[in-house]
């Protein structure tokens, strides 16, 4: 199909500490409220949120008309959450695996749109 495949690394998912957290589960949902909070070895929130909408932003930019960005369920969410705060840790542990989420940016407003539904696909 042509389909020009690129790699990008600033896509990887948030490492959220570099030592084993117990209780990873209640220190992630603490970065959704705090988006600077930062764990040893790992990145905050806001630093990943960097990253992925630095990606997106370079895609809107290049002028490409349809661009698929693939990448882990914790910085999906952020990069969600830039684009409608509203999207919080519920919204993170709703997500399902995987999930497709469409964004448009028409006239410098942003449409988020969920368009996977497994109930329709399986």
């Amino acid at each position: 199909t042509n389909i020009k495949i690129g790699i990008d690394d600033r896509l990887s998912e948030r490492k959220l500490s570099a030592t084993d957290l117990p209780d990873w589960y209640e220190k992630l949902k603490a970065t959704f409220n705090n988006m600077e909070l930062k764990f040893e070895g790992g990145e905050s929130s806001q630093e990943a949120m960097n990253r992925i909408v630095n990606v997106v932003e370079e895609v809107i930019k290049s002028g490409t008309e349809n661009t698929v960005i693939v990448s882990h369920g914790n910085i999906i969410s952020l990069l969600l959450k830039n684009y409608n705060r509203n999207f919080d840790f519920e919204c993170w542990e709703n997500l399902s695996n995987p999930d497709v989420f469409q964004i448009n940016f028409i006239n410098n407003e942003v449409i988020l749109e969920r368009i996977w539904d497994e109930d329709t696909l399986f």
